[in-house]
């Protein structure tokens, strides 16, 4: 008797802990996420034009929002910044860094050797490294030889107690990474 009564126990303890874990992989989210960089905070002109200047030259793609490119000090990586249809000026809602290329030399040069966001991330970093900082809560994840990608997004960023002030409805990170180092990121939120 003693048996069952310890079986039922466990199994009852066994199908909490079950009920538990499947609460909580529902409530899965991206912690922490980032909404700055290079001192540029998401939305914000001020932070902006302190850092790139005022009324920076947007290009138009058929592929992407308008943008704004520069390349950091020591001519090694490129940030861009998009500015979403409608967006006041010099207000640039997602970011880009990544490795720059020969073209990128030409772009102008910001006093930044390295474009780190608010939590830390830059370019060169491990995937370890990354996951630390937000989590294993990918929306997607794609490995293809020594290319490694993740994206993570956070659905009604409007109603998150960490992104609602900035009003969008659905915030994003995106990381790419060869030979298991950091080398493009992009960040924000989408364009309603």
């Amino acid at each position: 008797m003693a048996f069952c009564s310890r079986l039922r126990f466990c199994l009852l303890v066994a199908f909490a802990c079950w009920g538990v874990s499947s609460g909580a992989h529902a409530k899965c989210r991206m912690k922490n996420p980032d909404v700055s960089i290079a001192g540029i905070v998401l939305t914000d002109s001020e932070s902006a034009i302190k850092i790139v200047g005022a009324g920076a030259k947007l290009a138009e793609s058929e592929d992407d929002l308008p943008h704004a490119r520069f390349v950091s000090s020591n001519g090694a990586q490129e940030l861009v910044l998009f500015a979403h249809y409608g967006a006041i000026d010099d207000e640039y809602a997602e970011a880009e860094v990544r490795v720059a290329n020969a073209e990128a030399l030409a772009l102008q040069d910001l006093p930044i050797e390295s474009f780190k966001t608010g939590r830390g991330v830059e370019l060169g970093m491990s995937v370890a490294q990354v996951q630390a900082l937000f989590g294993t809560c990918f929306k997607s994840r794609q490995k293809t030889g020594s290319e490694l990608f993740f994206e993570y997004e956070i659905e009604n960023a409007d109603r998150d107690g960490d992104l609602k002030n900035f009003g969008y409805p659905v915030y994003y990170a995106e990381y790419e990474f060869n030979s298991g180092k950091l080398v493009r990121f992009r960040f924000g939120f989408a364009y309603p």
